[in-house]
């Protein structure tokens, strides 16, 4: 038997056989004759034969697509440069399609009939618009129309004519749910059925400037935690005791007066306590020697020969550090730890004393009710007088605090909870308390970092300011009742002593003992509010 030889055709990757002689290869060269196709690149050469094979993807390989191809004399099989390759593998033979990637129509097959009433009748359902005058532009949907005008309602009553089904994100009038328990924010807010934000939701976050407004110099100002030397009256003038002299700044006008000037050979002359009437008339001077002078602005024009209306003196030599007025009542607190009631109508004007504290007194208000009066000293300790032990012969403190650990200075009444009380400690305490004097029991207890000389509260922002001495030399402003702390404002570069806040509440003046004044609007309100129409227009500008 002669030997067989193979060859792999590279396209169809098959095997060709050549057995010349052999009467199987006679009979398989006889049937491969029926499938055997010349091609012009091989009819030149003799007893070269192209193979295309018919096979598709599906079909398994076996002997039936098996093709031995006869050679040329002497038995010689085809060579594989002897094939002309194809680009299509899957090539049609007698009308058969192969397996490939391209897609041939069989025109014959296709449904022209059917294609053409689709295009020319349109259900009355399709979504597709086949006129000429736009033939892809989308037809309007009737319930995308209707959900668009749905979502589109300003508020409940515009969805009346719709039913309850399309009442998507939108409560009944005084229907809405309410918000869970600890929730924050406002209900309205939240649950508005207007389209329109209301006032509250428009309103920016307030802006509150580091800078302050106007710096003024004070030369001389006293560094001494334990005086109080600066005032603003409500008819708008700033009090302010440098040495032995007393000065007047008017807010509107910008006007500086010196109004008193004492003899500065005597020691006890010196200024150490400055406190307004409430009616912004008469203004009480307190000195170093204990006396109490009264004085009208009005009257004092030359401020070496100023007269003053009424001087009260003590029985011994000792500091008046702090003023507190009521009606025609001033009290004078001294070193002593006295406190001591100055009636300014009468010529015996000693009408009571408070002795309660064990060291000098250096804070000192009464309530907005004037019915108690709190009292601060050296001896850690604030006292709650009650104004009908005022004349008795021995009165006692209606409330003792000794919460304290430091000299408490800083003492302010809420204007608008005259039961509650706010005071701050020294260095050593460095917090700020707040306190009920109905239950005596203290409500807040608050680290401010440094020591509180002084604080005010605002009634229009519901906010508490506090001025700072060691070691910061800031002022802080916190929110009621949380206290948080809204802002801090930085400029002093020693101890800040006083605060003083201006008829119409939006300036704050502070004094430090970088014998500075600096004028700061921190509670700016709207011109168009009603609460700023009602007010006096006094204080309301600074120049």
């Amino acid at each position: 038997m002669k030997q067989l030889s193979y060859f792999r055709v590279p396209v169809m990757s098959q095997v060709i056989k050549s057995a010349p002689s052999s009467p199987l290869g006679k009979i398989t060269r006889k049937i491969g004759d029926l499938s055997l196709v010349k091609t012009p690149g091989s009819a030149s050469r003799r007893g070269n034969v192209s193979l295309f094979c018919g096979k598709t993807p599906n079909q398994s390989f076996n002997h039936s697509s098996l093709f031995v191809v006869g050679g040329a004399k002497g038995g010689r099989g085809l060579t594989k440069r002897d094939l002309t390759p194809s680009r299509n593998h899957n090539r049609t033979f007698n009308g058969t399609t192969g397996g490939g990637d391209r897609f041939i129509p069989n025109r014959c097959q296709t449904q022209f009939e059917f294609a053409n009433y689709m295009f020319t009748s349109q259900p009355e359902d399709s979504t597709f618009n086949t006129s000429l005058s736009a033939p892809n532009s989308p037809q309007k949907n009737p319930e995308k129309e209707g959900m668009k005008q749905m979502m589109r309602a300003k508020s409940s009553s515009d969805m009346t004519t719709f039913n309850d089904d399309s009442r998507i994100f939108v409560y009944k009038k005084n229907m809405a749910p309410p918000p869970p328990t600890g929730h924050l924010n406002q209900p309205k807010v939240l649950y508005s059925t207007s389209a329109h934000p209301t006032s509250s939701v428009r309103r920016t976050a307030r802006h509150i400037p580091s800078a302050p407004e106007r710096i003024l110099d004070a030369p001389s100002f006293i560094d001494d935690y334990y005086t109080n030397v600066l005032d603003w009256s409500s008819s708008g003038l700033v009090a302010v005791g440098l040495g032995f002299d007393l000065y007047l700044w008017n807010a509107e006008s910008g006007d500086i007066t010196h109004l008193i000037a004492l003899d500065e050979e005597n020691e006890g002359n010196m200024v150490t306590a400055v406190k307004w009437d409430s009616d912004g008339k008469y203004i009480a001077l307190g000195t170093s020697d204990g006396t109490v002078r009264l004085f009208d602005p009005e009257r004092c024009s030359d401020p070496t020969t100023a007269r003053e209306l009424r001087k009260m003196t003590i029985d011994r030599s000792c500091r008046t550090g702090v003023l507190a007025w009521r009606h025609h009542v001033v009290s004078a607190g001294h070193r002593s730890g006295q406190i001591l009631h100055h009636d300014v109508r009468v010529a015996r004007h000693n009408i009571g004393m408070f002795s309660g504290h064990r060291q000098e007194v250096c804070g000192m208000k009464w309530s907005p009710d004037l019915k108690y009066l709190a009292s601060g000293g050296g001896d850690n300790v604030v006292n709650v007088w009650n104004v009908n032990q005022m004349t008795t012969t021995h009165p006692t403190p209606e409330l003792v605090l000794t919460d304290h650990i430091s000299t408490v200075r800083a003492i302010q009444w809420c204007p608008w909870k005259t039961s509650t009380l706010a005071t701050g400690g020294g260095m050593q305490d460095q917090t700020l308390k707040l306190w009920d004097v109905n239950g005596g029991k203290m409500m807040k207890s608050v680290d401010t970092g440094s020591q509180v000389a002084d604080i005010i509260f605002n009634s229009d922002y519901k906010e508490v300011m506090t001025a700072h001495g060691n070691p910061n030399y800031e002022i802080k402003i916190w929110k009621y009742p949380s206290f948080s702390e809204v802002a801090s404002l930085g400029g002093h570069t020693a101890r800040i002593l006083s605060l003083a806040q201006s008829p119409c509440g939006q300036f704050v003046m502070s004094a430090a003992a970088d014998e500075s004044l600096r004028i700061w609007q921190c509670f700016k309100i709207d011109k168009s509010t009603a609460k700023l129409a009602q007010r006096k227009t006094m204080g309301s500008s600074i120049r």
